[in-house]
């Protein structure tokens, strides 16, 4: 086996913000956004954990030095990071990485973020170090899928830890060294199970918290010139083997230095669990079909969707979604919402099963199809069939939902998604101002908070 902890070690040490392409800065952008908005919509959708998790985390803090979105109360780095991250994947709408199987920027924008302000960077530094934590997050997670998923791991903090460690490590501006002890120091600490997918789903975003104040805490401890354990990933008793047997050592080597993972990430559109989005986009395509013919959606009389087993397992399990917590990881309450409206948004996290809901609930039965998912041909969707009394069947299947690269986000996309995420804490015009402030932010300038951006 390679050493991969000394490889990301190096290869974190050497990056500099010059190496980055015009297409990786402009697509950070784009993630620092959609970031910014996933706190707000966490903000608005997850309220009775959030406020209970803040309450705990004031009573503990006693510094002052970097800010918590979407309210400005003032923490130290470590818990301020703790609290963006948790508000950043309340909502389940923040970005994630379909061959690490989760997600990003609620941990590593949060340690990041929170770390910068309490120290004299440039936005350069911290964008290098978002890379950083993007690259490790990515590679060392896609190595060990699926593995990680089947032993009930959430990568999202598992990996996340590493990630966070070795980001927060490049921004204090360690050598390969110091990057390396964080990353030991987090892959001790790594933690994060999938249970919350199935039951508590409103304590799924403990574990990107988790990992973001554990970033901060093991590059400080790296900083301070305490030695962590050798071969943390690599050992036999190291993160890798903890979490399964298969290393797909391709994942951590191809184009690491010239390729760029964050650029294959994917943004979300609706606020769901995106096991859900496959068959979400497809009932909205079979909508409009149904409707432009003529037809009614209330004499649909099955609904078929065939979808690989992990969306099954993961998303497929609830059909009438009692709590908002449950309605972010239901495939079928998703879709019948979908064809009903034709969307799926914040305001249908509050689960209502009306009478025609229910119906259609229970007609949707869900298929394992292995075809659906082929990670080399950048497939992991789902087929749905929707079939009438008369015998019509209306088809649509969708292989990669909107937000992936090969169907990606625009800027208006983008527009759209925070004001849906924003609204009722900003007015319209400041989340316009503060979608344009990120589009033209000098990455020369100061770093101060990232609160700075937020009109």
């Amino acid at each position: 086996m390679i050493n991969v902890t000394e490889l990301l070690s190096g290869f974190a040490e050497r990056l500099q913000f010059e190496d980055l392409d015009e297409a990786t800065i402009e697509q950070t952008r784009m993630y620092i956004a959609d970031y910014i908005a996933s706190v707000y919509a966490g903000c608005k959708i997850n309220g009775a954990f959030n406020r209970a998790v803040l309450s705990i985390i004031e009573e503990m803090d006693c510094g002052k030095g970097a800010t918590v979105l979407a309210g400005g109360k003032k923490l130290s780095a470590e818990h301020a990071a703790f609290m963006n991250a948790v508000y950043a994947h309340g909502a389940d709408m923040d970005d994630g990485n379909r061959k690490a199987r989760g997600h990003i920027s609620a941990h590593v924008m949060s340690a990041v973020f929170a770390l910068a302000e309490t120290m004299e960077v440039t936005w350069k530094e911290v964008i290098v170090a978002v890379i950083v934590g993007y690259e490790i997050y990515n590679r060392i997670a896609a190595a060990i899928q699926p593995d990680l998923v089947h032993r009930g791991f959430h990568s999202t903090g598992t990996a996340g830890t590493v990630a966070c460690a070795a980001a927060c490590a490049k921004l204090m501006g360690l050598d390969a060294k110091g990057i390396y002890n964080a990353m030991a120091f987090g892959a001790v600490q790594a933690s994060g199970l999938l249970i919350v997918t199935e039951s508590g789903q409103a304590c799924k975003p403990i574990n990107p918290a988790n990992a973001a104040r554990a970033g901060i805490v093991s590059a400080k401890l790296a900083q301070k010139g305490i030695v962590g354990p050798v071969n943390p990933l690599e050992s036999e008793k190291g993160w890798f083997h903890a979490m399964g047997d298969h290393l797909k050592e391709e994942a951590i080597t191809d184009g690491l230095s010239s390729e760029y993972t964050i650029n294959e990430c994917y943004l979300k559109p609706y606020p769901s669990c995106r096991h859900t989005h496959c068959g979400l986009e497809a009932g909205i395509k079979i909508r409009d079909r149904i409707l432009k013919d003529g037809r009614r959606i209330n004499d649909i009389r099955k609904v078929n969707v065939y979808i690989y087993d992990d969306a099954i397992q993961i998303a497929g399990q609830i059909l009438f979604p009692q709590t908002v917590d449950e309605a972010k990881f239901s495939i079928q309450y998703s879709l019948a919402v979908a064809l009903l409206s034709g969307n799926f948004t914040l305001d249908d996290l509050e689960p209502q099963i009306t009478e025609d809901r229910k119906k259609l609930i229970e007609m949707i039965e869900l298929f394992s199809d292995s075809r659906m998912e082929d990670t080399s041909a950048g497939i992991r969707g789902a087929r749905a069939e929707v079939s009438f009394a008369d015998g019509a069947v209306y088809s649509e299947t969708v292989f990669l939902p909107k937000g992936e690269s090969a169907n990606p986000f625009t800027w208006e996309d983008m527009r759209l998604k925070m004001e849906a995420c924003m609204s009722g804490i900003l007015q319209k015009d400041q989340i316009n101002e503060t979608l344009d402030r990120i589009r033209m932010l000098s990455f020369e300038k100061q770093f101060t908070s990232i609160c700075e951006v937020v009109a």
